[in-house]
């Protein structure tokens, strides 16, 4: 059939009888040629819907960054909880260390853990820390020499150029002195001076650019800080052992004519053989001298503060020796027994059992009785605490000392005169 446009058309009826079953969208698929038998290939199998390789992806990456959230949250958070709660994580406490840098007046301050700390702090210091052997010539008891005998100690440098603290007591009598450091090598020692109230002696060795030590301030450090000593043991050179600061100002009897004064109490281990070394805070400063054990005790070793050891430093190089100044009084922590046996008023102080003759505070007019309440504006509770300032002090400085006397407050300004 033909339509208006002169375009077959098709008859109805084949229209109708039209297979359709391979058309498109109407269009009509022309029938395929036929194939050669022996080579006909089957028809293509339908294949199963594939879900969709970026759902997928998706997924993954999403779980990778969930596990990553995860864990820094939760280790921020477990952080948190063991940082504020040392007491239950006592091996997470964290300091604030001040670590000296180039010179003496450049520092930086780090937050780090106690461990870390103590290690930095050893770094620092154990170069200049040294072995001191000595040879002394040994007495019988009729005073004749019956031979020689070796002795050891510790030390630590405080100058490139060679000076040593030490005690006193390491190196009295010595005919000879050893020097050895951490790196093997030896100098031959020399004493320039020593100062037996105190226990400090000062060593020297020829050397340059030797390591060295930075000192403390001792008048900063707290009870229950810790602090690090190190030395030579029995021989046992660079031991480190820690502890804390037990007590200030401990007067201490060091032999049968000597007392200690102002002398660092500690529970670091220390032995024969770490006398002489030094006590170190967490920021690798030299807070102490370590001088002294209590035989058969557990936990009681004392050091020189650095300060004391300083002044006799300084003393040393500029006069050759070191004279103290006192106050002039003998005297007792006021207790309650004290009171009541001597009507004393006061409620606390430092009580005067004698005045020296010839002193600055018989001068000033002080007199047995009176109970010594400050000093300088300073509070003055125990005679430890007197003898550790006035000890501060130099021959010559003025004092102002206020006493309580039958209930009535004087002022005596005192003038210091030489120990002894």
């Amino acid at each position: 059939m033909i339509d208006e446009n002169g375009f077959i058309k098709p008859d109805p009826e084949e229209t109708q009888n039209l297979d359709t079953s391979n058309t498109v969208e109407g269009y009509v698929t022309p029938e395929a040629s036929p194939t050669v038998q022996a080579y006909n290939t089957p028809s293509p199998q339908p294949q199963p819907v594939r879900r969709s390789s970026s759902g997928r992806v998706l997924l993954v990456w999403g779980l990778i960054i969930g596990l990553l959230l995860g864990s820094v949250l939760g280790g921020i958070l477990g952080n948190y909880v063991v940082m504020s709660n040392p007491g239950t994580f006592p091996w997470a406490r964290t300091v604030s260390a001040t670590y000296p840098v180039g010179t003496s007046s450049s520092s930086t301050t780090i937050v780090t853990s106690e461990e870390q700390a103590i290690e930095n702090a050893v770094k620092i210091v154990s170069p200049a820390v040294v072995q001191i052997n000595i040879t002394s010539v040994s007495q019988n008891p009729f005073g004749f020499s019956s031979g020689t005998q070796e002795g050891l100690g510790s030390g630590f440098i405080i100058t490139s150029d060679g000076y040593i603290l030490t005690n006193n007591h390491v190196v009295e009598g010595a005919t000879k002195i050893t020097v050895m450091l951490k790196d093997g090598r030896e100098f031959s020692g020399q004493v320039v001076g020593t100062d037996t109230t105190s226990d400090v002696a000062v060593v020297k060795i020829k050397g340059t650019n030797l390591p060295t030590v930075q000192l403390g301030d001792s008048s900063a450090l707290t009870v229950g800080q810790k602090v690090i000593a190190i030395g030579n043991p029995y021989g046992l050179s660079q031991t480190v052992t820690t502890g804390i600061i037990s007590a200030l100002e401990r007067n201490v009897q060091a032999s049968a004519t000597e007392n200690l004064v102002g002398v660092v109490q500690t529970d670091a281990a220390i032995n024969p053989g770490n006398s002489g070394g030094p006590l170190v805070d967490l920021s690798g400063r030299v807070v102490g001298m370590n001088t002294m054990i209590y035989q058969n005790a557990q936990g009681l070793g004392f050091s020189v503060s650095i300060n004391t050891a300083k002044k006799v430093y300084d003393a040393i190089l500029k006069n050759g020796k070191i004279t103290w100044p006192a106050l002039g009084i003998q005297g007792a922590t006021l207790t309650t027994s004290i009171a009541q046996q001597y009507n004393v008023k006061a409620s606390q102080g430092v009580y005067i059992v004698q005045i020296t003759s010839g002193s600055g505070a018989e001068a000033a007019g002080l007199k047995a009785g009176d109970v010594i309440t400050t000093i300088d504006d300073k509070s003055m509770t125990t005679i430890d605490g007197i003898l550790s300032y006035i000890r501060s002090k130099n021959v010559g400085d003025t004092v102002q000392v206020v006493a309580d006397r039958g209930g009535t407050t004087k002022t005596f300004s005192v003038v210091l005169k030489a120990l002894g």
